[in-house]
């Protein structure tokens, strides 16, 4: 997994060149004829988890929102809210591990983020934005605690949109935590003027100019699968059977575009940066007490940056994982867990 990344700007180049199979049909989403699947299947993943986790506190599903705006979560346990918001391309199972250790004294909530899994998949970029997500984030929170404040978990986009959030919305947090991808304002900040970050992240760019008749028309999906998930597979950090879960959440060609749209809709050009893109705000810092973790294998993002989350707030620290890479929840997911328990039983 550590050149996912590179692997996928590979991948997304090729499809300018390379090609030929059909799609899959898109499943539960809204693409490009307008039409919203009606169909809502049980989450075969919600199963395989109250199969394989312990008994006492089982796994429900629920919808909140409709349309455009429908997110699809999954929860257990009870006691003080912890949302869990996953990155691109994957599901709310990533989180199975975190959810296993925390509910017995927690509340547990992960969310198919938008554009993933069975939550839904607008053709549109604005539900996609980052301040509307933020919004999103903050209705699904208040429908599930109320005006109590939560803790509030992200990996990749997740991690970019729970810092962001932190930000925006420090009243409504007791801490955050947020895994392989620094707050929207650090990060286009910096790509704006650092080379070496924006050639680790000129896959976004291609992210933007992809459209969905070139993943339709090469089958992208098979490969996208294999380079998201085929390494935690050898490794054995998931199961077949989990492997099988994930593949089966990242299904079709439409999916992986749905996926993709946080991209376009969030990251410019990067000689294009400019202040009305670092939301909230370009000097916004996080005020609550924070928690970065890092796998130090992880090359999407330089050094440099890295080393700026902690200084984006009074209470931020950094917990760097020697040989884990970008996947910080999945790859020997105990660390990763450790770090945030012992993080959350702190005062």
């Amino acid at each position: 997994m550590a050149q996912f990344f590179k692997s996928m700007m590979l991948m997304t180049s090729a499809l300018l060149v390379v090609g030929c199979m059909a799609t899959e049909p898109a499943r539960n989403g809204n693409f490009a004829d307008g039409k919203t699947s009606s169909t809502v299947a049980e989450d075969p993943a919600v199963a395989f988890a109250n199969k394989a986790g312990s008994s006492d506190f089982p796994y429900t599903e629920g919808y909140f929102g409709s349309g455009d705006n429908r997110l699809h979560y999954v929860e257990a346990g009870k006691g003080s809210l912890i949302i869990f918001y996953h990155g691109f391309p994957s599901f709310w199972y990533s989180w199975f591990d975190q959810m296993e250790a925390l509910k017995g004294r927690y509340r547990v909530v992960a969310v198919d983020a938008l554009g993933s899994g069975l939550s839904a998949k607008p053709m549109d970029l604005k539900p996609y934005a980052i301040d509307n997500l933020a919004r999103q984030l903050d209705e699904f929170s208040r429908h599930l605690n109320g005006d109590e404040k939560y803790i509030l978990v992200g990996h990749d986009w997740g991690s970019v949109l729970a810092l962001s959030y932190a930000q925006a919305y420090p009243e409504r947090l007791d801490k955050v935590i947020g895994m392989s991808a620094p707050p929207l304002n650090l990060f286009l900040s910096h790509a704006a003027i650092d080379k070496e970050q924006q050639r680790r992240n000129q896959y976004m760019q291609l992210f933007r100019a992809t459209t969905l008749e070139m993943l339709q028309s090469r089958n992208a999906i098979e490969g996208a699968r294999m380079l998201s998930y085929g390494k935690l597979a050898e490794r054995g950090d998931i199961t077949p059977e989990e492997f099988n879960l994930f593949k089966n959440a990242l299904s079709s060609n439409e999916m992986l575009f749905a996926a993709m749209n946080w991209y376009r809709a969030n990251i410019p050009p990067f000689d294009a940066v400019a202040d009305v893109h670092l939301w909230p705000d370009p000097e916004a810092k996080i005020q609550v007490p924070g928690l970065f973790i890092w796998g130090e294998e992880d090359s999407v993002f330089v050094p440099a940056l890295v080393d700026k989350v902690d200084g984006n707030g009074p209470n931020m620290r950094t917990v760097r994982l020697k040989g884990i890479n970008h996947w910080t929840s999945m790859q020997e997911p105990d660390r990763a867990t450790a770090a945030i328990v012992e993080f959350l039983g702190e005062k």
